[in-house]
């Protein structure tokens, strides 16, 4: 029982980037690496350019692509226990409850509880492209895997659109893309 045209299609085409870490120039500049960013709204005042932010759309190919690449080196990509925002199936009601829950017990045996807040509402807006890179081999991750990401990041594009009309496209220098399914 063979595959159907497009399945096999797509099939050799993820097969042969993972064999080669490389991204052939007509996927570059396609959908595959491009995204679309909408500028949402963070609250009803519409007139202020400090309220926007940017949310970029991927293809699915691309986002398909990305899941194989999960699956296959999943033992590289897994975070703590601990961080339960960026763990399937687990949220920040699951970290507040781990803190409250810490801090209650601790507090119940007399101990003194001091806590620290990082805001990493940018943090993927900012994450160094060599910074993730240079993680990935600390951790171990196979080498065409990391070439693989290296060539792809170096060609990701992105335009704004903006009351229908699609902007020039940019390269994207830094971050990782919020909602992708290898972002963390």
């Amino acid at each position: 029982m063979g595959c159907s045209p497009l399945l096999c299609f797509f099939l050799f085409l993820f097969s042969s980037l993972c064999s080669f870490f490389f991204f052939p120039c007509p996927l570059k500049s396609a959908d595959f690496s491009r995204g679309i960013q909408l500028l949402k709204c963070k609250n009803d005042d519409a007139s202020q350019l400090d309220t926007y932010r940017g949310i970029t759309l991927f293809s699915a190919l691309s986002k398909i692509f990305e899941s194989i690449l999960l699956e296959m080196f999943e033992d590289v990509l897994g975070s703590d226990d601990l961080q339960f925002g960026f763990i399937k199936n687990t949220g920040c009601d699951d970290g507040l409850f781990a803190f409250n829950e810490t801090v209650r017990y601790s507090t119940c045996h007399g101990c003194k509880v001091d806590s620290l807040f990082l805001d990493a509402s940018k943090a993927f807006d900012k994450a160094l492209h060599s910074g993730l890179y240079k993680n990935l081999l600390d951790r171990k991750a196979p080498l065409c895997f990391v070439l693989l990401l290296i060539n792809w990041y170096s060609q990701l594009h992105c335009a704004v659109r903006w009351n229908g009309f699609i902007v020039e496209w940019f390269p994207i220098a830094c971050g990782v893309r919020q909602g992708g399914v290898l972002s963390p």
